[in-house]
């Protein structure tokens, strides 16, 4: 999915507040704040997402969410884009910056452009998985933010790879998407609702989440 044609999707923003979740029944683990890239614990989503995952989880009781990040501002979202420019140029010395460039902004997006919204800052992107009642993550083939091939949502649905992995990510894609979330193509960790991401992915005229004011 180009850059562009998320730039081009107009935005009615409809003012959903940013809620923390500390204040909903999922496991949360912050990952940026665990890895040094931001200073806030807090997970914060826009309240209808929030609520969304919430139903979700009642709805099938048998899992439960943990939330890795929501809201993301664009000073934590550039520290994890610098953070992996230098890892990929790291490994791969021979690349020059536009190849540095195209690899890095397959998993992430720089947040330097003021005229494009990356898709956490609007507080309606999530990065989740799903928990069974002894509190064990389901096996999803890899671990949150692995960028490579393997992440891709059906990339284990080849027959020659886990069928356990195949069916738990399609059980998390179902749930997510019953609710009219939409699915990352790179990232089966990711989802969307509400911004431009969203909106071009499900043929929506206009988003409902523009880019969000980092909490106090």
């Amino acid at each position: 999915m180009s850059n562009v044609a998320w730039e081009s999707v107009p935005i009615r923003e409809s003012n959903d507040s940013l809620v923390n979740l500390g204040g909903y029944d999922f496991i949360l683990q912050p990952s940026y704040f665990d890895q040094g890239f931001s200073a806030d614990k807090r997970i914060f989503l826009r309240k209808t997402v929030a609520d969304k995952l919430l139903k979700i989880q009642k709805l099938v009781k048998v899992y439960k969410f943990k939330v890795w990040d929501g809201f993301r501002s664009r000073e934590v979202q550039n520290n994890i884009y610098k953070n992996f420019w230098e890892e990929l140029k790291s490994k791969n010395p021979e690349w020059d910056e536009e190849r540095l460039k195209t690899e890095t902004g397959i998993f992430v997006t720089e947040a330097v452009n003021p005229s494009r919204v990356p898709s956490h800052a609007t507080g309606g992107a999530v990065d989740l998985t799903l928990v069974d009642v002894a509190g064990t993550e389901l096996e999803m083939g890899t671990p949150f933010d692995h960028f490579g091939p393997e992440s891709n949502p059906h990339y284990f649905d080849d027959p020659s790879r886990s069928r356990i992995v195949s069916r738990n990510r399609k059980i998390l894609r179902d749930l997510m998407v019953a609710e009219d979330f939409c699915v990352d193509t790179d990232e089966w960790w990711h989802f969307d609702y509400g911004n431009q991401k969203w909106a071009v992915q499900l043929n929506r005229p206009l988003a409902i989440f523009g880019e969000a004011k980092t909490p106090s």
